[in-house]
């Protein structure tokens, strides 16, 4: 592991009779045993064997990479060799809004498209984009390719490397989760009731969702109040999280399955954008 830090993003490669399993990881700890040796401790043993199909977490002989992403790869061709992209759309000098989706391609679908869909609603001038899309044939993507957004390291990502420095005033997270609802979470500090705006605004893009041939009302949530529908790990308020140390004001929205289908998904994006909108300097 000559060369990564503790808290860096690897690529685990594990080869077997059918190929080569991988996925990635973050480092928790160097050892002195044999080199090729990969230890996983990690708290859900039942993860080891979803990403790399072992009973247990005893160590292995793998290939550790610290090309966390491909390269020179368009999305067709990662989903083709079921690969993980990283992407930035930037000037070089903005510093209004970063709009994110780190779990993008199959690893929480349609984010990515949500985070697309935003930035084209602004000037392009005023309005960042970091995505990284993960795919996988016959599924799998999550556990191959998620990677939690407090353990984001920019070390691990160059595209990210290259803004994480620049403190843009605003940054906004698009996420997927098996929750019912919809959680809008992020930084501690929200001057301009930013959450509480957006939240305000997605009530509205998802009203009438209780009429669908489902039943399943959306309800949309404030993270950070105690409220069971919107966890503490996924309220988004922890200042490590990758969407708070982009943004002096950070909005992490997690989504149920539903909130990202097709009729609702670029609603709750221009949701979004409508809020943000106004508040950017152009």
């Amino acid at each position: 592991m000559t060369g990564l830090n503790t808290g860096q993003q690897v690529r685990i490669e594990r080869p077997t009779e059918n190929g080569t399993t991988l996925a990635l990881y973050t480092i928790s700890g160097a050892h002195d045993e044999e080199s090729n040796s990969v230890f996983l401790d990690y708290n859900d043993p039942e993860d080891v064997g979803k990403r790399f199909g072992l009973p247990t977490t005893k160590p292995f002989q793998g290939k550790i990479n610290s090309q966390v992403a491909a390269l020179g790869l368009t999305d067709a061709e990662a989903k083709t060799y079921s690969e993980f992209v990283e992407h930035l759309a930037d000037n070089d000098y903005n510093s209004e809004l970063v709009v994110i989706a780190p779990h993008g391609g199959d690893i929480e679908e349609n984010t990515d498209e949500q985070a697309q869909y935003v930035a084209k609603q602004l000037p392009s001038t005023s309005v960042s984009v970091w995505m990284c899309k993960g795919f996988k044939k016959g599924g799998g993507a999550f556990y191959r390719w998620h990677i939690t957004s407090t353990d984001i390291s920019e070390e691990s990502f160059p595209k990210l490397q290259t803004i994480i420095g620049r403190q843009f005033k605003y940054a906004i997270a698009f996420h997927g989760w098996g929750g019912k609802s919809i959680c809008i979470g992020g930084s501690k500090e929200d001057p301009d009731n930013l959450k509480g705006q957006i939240k305000e605004e997605i009530e509205k893009a998802v009203s009438g969702s209780e009429s669908d041939p489902d039943h399943l009302k959306i309800e949309v949530v404030l993270g950070g109040h105690g409220d069971e529908r919107c966890p503490k790990n996924f309220n988004g308020n922890d200042s490590k999280n990758i969407v708070n140390r982009l943004g002096t004001t950070g909005v992490q929205i997690e989504q149920c399955e539903k909130a990202r289908s097709e009729k609702y998904r670029f609603k709750i994006a221009e949701a979004v954008a409508k809020v943000i909108g106004p508040k950017l300097a152009i």
